[in-house]
């Protein structure tokens, strides 16, 4: 009788562990069939693709730390680098990205004073060096106020460097006067009260790149002074709209004037939504 318990309790302990042996081994057939998928999602979940910042040359440092802390949102850990150039077109950067940087931030500075054209082509040369610096093949160029201008002026005088999204927030397209625009007015601005800067963007809107997505942001101050008024920020819509194929445009409201749209805690997720 021990014999046979013996026998029985032998024989069940080796068909554990031939079941066990089985088991490991269709465990590891498995493994081993799913690691080509998660390698190819890793290397394009990896591709560096940063975020330019182009804005006004009128804002503080303060404000320009607000506005990109804003923007920068979830995303904090990824590295910002100044991108300069000079007028002679002299390039340099302050910062170097990690390798870990694939989605880094490069705040570009122009020289002030010069004409809408040279500033597009030295915002094209600074891009190029970059592009090469950086290691990146695709961009998203946000911008603010004046520096919105420049932008778009150079999306319409690029065809190699164009961005794959394009921020455009609170940007006098039709100047500031509220002669020349309704100032809390959405609609597109009469072709009469068109200044001679919007006028000229919308003339050349047929060389933009209908691939890139578009997104224009204005500030609306609620019961007090707006130096730019709503349906100037709004005009780039007679320049994008009828050209890209993603054309989206949103109003935040504030208490303050039209600086409130520096800290308006809302911009961030306007911006990371559309981008992402």
């Amino acid at each position: 009788m021990k014999a046979t318990t013996k026998q029985v309790l032998t024989g069940a302990t080796w068909l554990v562990v031939l079941l066990a042996m089985i088991g490991g081994t269709m465990l590891w057939q498995q493994q081993v069939h799913k690691s080509k998928p998660v390698t190819t999602i890793t290397v394009t979940s990896t591709e560096r693709i940063p975020m330019v910042l182009l804005l006004d040359d009128h804002l503080t440092h303060n404000q320009i730390q607000q506005l990109t802390a804003h923007i920068q949102n979830s995303s904090a850990t990824q590295t910002l680098v100044t991108a300069k150039i000079t007028a002679t077109g002299t390039v340099t950067f302050k910062g170097q990205l990690l390798n870990s940087d694939n989605r880094p931030y490069i705040q570009v500075q122009l020289p002030k004073n010069l004409d809408s054209n040279r500033q597009t082509h030295l915002l094209k040369q600074l891009l190029t060096v970059a592009r090469q610096q950086f290691k990146f093949r695709r961009f998203n160029l946000v911008s603010y106020g004046r520096g919105g201008l420049t932008a778009t002026n150079y999306v319409e005088h690029t065809t190699s460097l164009s961005p794959q999204h394009f921020v455009l927030m609170a940007t006098p397209f039709n100047g500031t006067s509220r002669q020349s625009n309704n100032r809390r007015q959405t609609t597109p601005v009469a072709a009469k009260s068109q200044t001679a800067t919007l006028a000229k963007l919308i003339a050349h809107r047929h060389t933009i790149d209908s691939k890139m997505q578009v997104l224009i942001v204005a500030g609306k101050a609620i019961k007090a002074d707006q130096p730019l008024p709503l349906q100037s920020a709004l005009a780039g819509q007679s320049i994008f709209k009828p050209v890209v194929k993603v054309y989206q445009q949103k109003v935040l409201r504030s208490w303050r004037t039209q600086s409130g749209l520096l800290n308006n805690h809302q911009i961030g997720n306007t911006i990371q939504t559309f981008i992402n």
